[in-house]
């Protein structure tokens, strides 16, 4: 086999983890920026469950959607 086509299919299989990587670590972030918004609803301003469940699900909607587009319009 041709080393330089070797070379260029361990790249091409590199490339492909980082997109894993790059999904698992956005779906990470805005897990976490769900949780943060739904305990500080809850704990700080008393808001209700339902309320503070909604604003939580909706900004780990959105960011995941920042993040993604992010992701593709920066790589």
């Amino acid at each position: 086999m041709d080393p330089d086509q070797d070379l260029l299919d361990q790249l091409d299989r590199r490339e492909a983890g980082g997109l894993t990587f790059a999904i698992g670590l956005a779906g990470c972030l805005a897990a976490l920026a769900g949780i943060v918004t739904y305990f500080t609803l809850t704990l700080e301003l008393r808001a209700t469950a339902d309320v503070a469940r909604g604003a939580a699900a909706l900004v780990f909607i959105v960011s995941a959607a920042l993040l993604g587009a992010s992701h593709y319009r920066f790589r």
